[in-house]
């Protein structure tokens, strides 16, 4: 069984670790350093049946996008630390990587806000609607058409 799980960068070692029902929806890649939300993300999405893989960088986020497989059926990108965007860009233009691109970040930051639309990201949404409204969120845009 080990070997159906994605070869990823986990640091926070959070992955398919926390138990709860078996992963079948697909891959989740979440680009995020904190590591108790990250735990938060991974134990939601697991509960609705989706493995999680960390990125704790851009570049390391764009690897996993790339080469996990199956494809992941969603990225999540937290704004809440320093991007490199123009990356994230070339990520959502690649049309043979269709993977939906949902960020949270504060919504008082109306630059980045703007930066991340322009990038490509699908859905964009503030810290405290992410936070709320997280299951409703991966299952609205997990497997979402680009």
């Amino acid at each position: 069984m080990d070997e159906e799980r994605p070869v990823a960068d986990d640091p926070a070692g959070l992955g398919d670790q926390l138990g709860g029902p078996p992963c079948h929806l697909g891959t989740i890649v979440v680009l995020n350093r904190d590591l108790l939300f990250g735990a938060r993300i991974a134990s939601t999405a697991r509960a609705l049946g989706y493995r999680v893989s960390f990125a704790p960088t851009t570049d390391a986020f764009v690897d996993l996008v790339r080469t996990v497989a199956p494809p992941p059926v969603l990225g999540v990108i937290d704004m809440n630390a320093a991007l490199d965007w123009a990356t994230i860009a070339t990520l959502a233009a690649d049309p043979a990587i269709p993977v939906p691109l949902l960020a949270f970040g504060p919504h008082t930051d109306v630059a980045g806000r703007r930066t991340a639309k322009a990038a490509g990201v699908d859905r964009l949404v503030s810290n405290g609607d992410f936070h709320r409204d997280m299951p409703r969120l991966i299952q609205r845009y997990a497997h979402a058409p680009r």
